[in-house]
């Protein structure tokens, strides 16, 4: 069901429970009301022929010795024609009756107000007792009136709101359409957009309770359009970063078709390390694009040793290291727990060590310290290489971006640092990078909040 359909269908059911409340109450006031007129009229006839058998302006006749069928001539003043009047005496004998009147005995009725039915037709009776001449009168109306005009009544009530229900339907559906074109509005804008147009939608004559959801709706927009300007720059890094190991790939590999014995070898052992490689360079630009692509988890992360997993990685890069004669070298108290999943912390000193390693003299050394602080975990990767010019200090976070060093343009595959980078910033992370004061090298500190 529509929102248009819903707020018409409850408009106008509250709209007739509240007519139909209020015809309930106004036709129950009226025939109340109706009853008291018309029985406060017996009482009045009644009291008239009281007062005229009280003045003597009413000659009876002798009372009849059957009390069944009232003669149709009668002294009884005139009535209207919807009403009938008896006479008996205190002993059940009629004195006298209009015409009409239904043959009921006065002894069996009470002073007052009463129902009966005589000849299956239902009357209204009142009865009064004149004390002084021991007269009972007796007004009687038919009920099947009364019913009747109690029919009518609710006819009157109830006809004007079916007559008036299909204009009031019509005039709610045109105000809630015309109070929902905003929002018809906004669908056709959103409906006619292309897939690529993602820009943030206006918001013009939206009202103020839609506002959220617009705001939510350009939220989104604005989360795809960095999904896919993500996806963008990672088509256009691979297809860039990969062009050239692909390229040096192919033309070892010719060079072994065509070559042998130990040209053919060096050239196999080449395209091999140009696959390792690319592999590696696939491996973190994979897992650069899912940092970036996954929000901060709200909970909290489980606690990690940064000194379990500096051994771990030292392990790992030992290789590496000892083709360079690096020294691998870590200070600090294990035990100590840091904020941050394990495998993220153990990316991060992986990629810190091994950009160490591999800026490092030959022969030098690279130093992993952890140190426990008031506010959290720090630990610094040091190394004695030649450090990276001040100017390009608050580039080399940047993805593909290799720094220059003495020896030359920088080397490498230009992600690690990026990928540090988008750890730190997704786990609220402090990363600092500074050349070495007193002696040549870099010092990456990463500070590590809510340790213990």
């Amino acid at each position: 069901m529509s929102l248009r359909t819903r707020l018409v269908a409850g408009i106008v059911g509250l709209l007739s429970v509240l007519w139909a409340l209020a015809a309930v109450w106004f036709f129950l006031d009226l025939r109340s009301e109706l009853r008291d007129v018309l029985d406060a009229r017996l009482a009045a006839s009644a009291r008239m022929v009281r007062g005229l058998i009280e003045r003597d302006d009413l000659r009876l006749p002798p009372p009849t010795a059957q009390p069944a069928a009232p003669s149709a001539a009668s002294p009884l003043p005139a009535l209207p024609a919807d009403l009938s009047c008896q006479l008996w005496t205190r002993q059940g004998r009629l004195i006298t009756a209009s015409r009409g009147a239904p043959a009921v005995a006065a002894g069996a009725i009470p002073d007052g107000y009463s129902n009966r039915t005589v000849a299956g037709e239902s009357w209204r009776v009142y009865a009064l007792t004149d004390a002084a001449s021991g007269v009972r009168i007796l007004t009687s109306e038919r009920r099947g009136l009364r019913i009747a005009l109690v029919r009518d009544l609710a006819t009157a009530v109830s006809a004007p709101f079916l007559l008036v229900l299909p204009a009031m339907v019509f005039l709610v559906w045109l105000v809630v359409r015309r109070a929902l074109g905003p929002l018809e509005r906004l669908r056709r804008s959103i409906q006619a957009r292309s897939p690529e147009a993602l820009e943030a939608i206006p918001a013009g004559d939206i009202p103020p309770e839609v506002g959220p959801l617009v705001a939510a709706i350009n939220g989104l927009f604005a989360r795809l359009s960095d999904v896919l300007e993500r996806e963008r720059r990672f088509t256009g890094d691979a297809a860039h970063e990969l062009r050239t190991p692909l390229a040096g790939i192919k033309a070892q590999l010719q060079i072994a078709r065509a070559a042998e014995g130990p040209i053919r070898e060096r050239a196999l052992a080449q395209a091999e390390t140009g696959l390792d490689r690319m592999s590696r360079l696939v491996d973190q630009m994979l897992l650069l694009s899912r940092l970036e692509d996954q929000p901060p988890s709200g909970s909290e992360p489980p606690a990690c040793d940064p000194v379990a997993e500096a051994r771990a990685v030292f392990q790992e890069l030992q290789n590496a290291a000892g083709q360079r004669s690096i020294t691998l070298t870590l200070a600090g108290e294990p035990g100590g727990g840091a904020a941050l999943p394990p495998s993220m912390l153990h990316t991060v000193l992986r990629n810190l060590v091994e950009n160490a390693i591999h800026h490092a003299a030959e022969g030098g050394q690279v130093t992993v310290e952890v140190e426990r602080v008031t506010a959290g975990t720090e630990v610094r990767v040091i190394d004695d290489g030649p450090g990276i010019p001040p100017e390009e200090l608050s580039q080399v976070t940047r993805r593909f971006y290799r720094a220059a060093s003495a020896d030359g343009p920088g080397t490498g595959l230009g992600l690690g640092l990026a990928i540090v980078a988008a750890i730190a910033q997704r786990y609220n992370l402090g990363l600092n990078l500074e050349n070495r004061r007193e002696a040549a090298g870099l010092v990456a500190r990463l500070h590590i909040p809510g340790g213990r």
